[in-house]
């Protein structure tokens, strides 16, 4: 049996990224899904409520694949390059429209919207991973430089998203080798 609600959230989500959260409608969602409105509403009683699930499963789905991939890696260096060449992977798919998250925050720029906050969620929970594979070597100076390490990452999307820089991600990991090599 097909569940309807995954596929409302998969429809949407393919939706949002490429068209933008603003710029997809519920029609045009429930007209890709091939499901009635009533049956949207009875999952989701606002688009609100649609676009925090889909960022929700996107956190879970991007972390999950993202942490995997690194955490085959053997040592902190390997570790770290890792992050950066998992990003590059991610910006050669045809599927690349940018982050979800930072498309959401840009839409939805109030500090306070749920949707923003989501999005800012997301990128503390990739600070907090990024900072567990520095605390061994960096101990205190962890955190900032994983907050580095981050900015670098989503100046590599935001640079192959708007320029298509086919080489953003591995020209930030020249700059955040330097930043973990350095002495602390």
């Amino acid at each position: 049996m097909v569940d309807k609600r995954e596929v409302l959230v998969q429809t949407a989500m393919k939706l949002f990224a490429e068209g933008g959260y603003t710029g997809v409608g519920i029609d045009r969602i429930i007209a890709e899904a091939g499901i009635a409105k009533m049956t949207l509403y009875k999952y989701f009683p606002s688009k609100q409520d649609l676009i925090m699930e889909v960022l929700t499963q996107r956190d879970l789905f991007f972390r999950t694949s993202l942490m995997n991939y690194v955490n085959q890696q053997e040592g902190q260096a390997q570790k770290i390059l890792a992050l950066f060449t998992w990003h590059d992977q991610w910006f050669k798919r045809k599927d690349f429209n940018g982050c979800m998250f930072i498309n959401a925050a840009a839409e939805f720029h109030e500090r306070k919207n749920p949707i923003h906050q989501i999005s800012a969620l997301h990128k503390n929970l990739i600070i907090e991973y990024i900072e567990s594979l520095l605390l061994e070597t960096h101990g205190t100076q962890a955190h900032k430089l994983a907050t580095q390490i981050n900015i670098l990452l989503d100046g590599a999307i935001d640079a192959v998203h708007l320029t298509g820089n086919p080489d953003a991600a591995m020209q930030a990991w020249e700059v955040a080798q330097y930043l973990v090599e350095r002495p602390h």
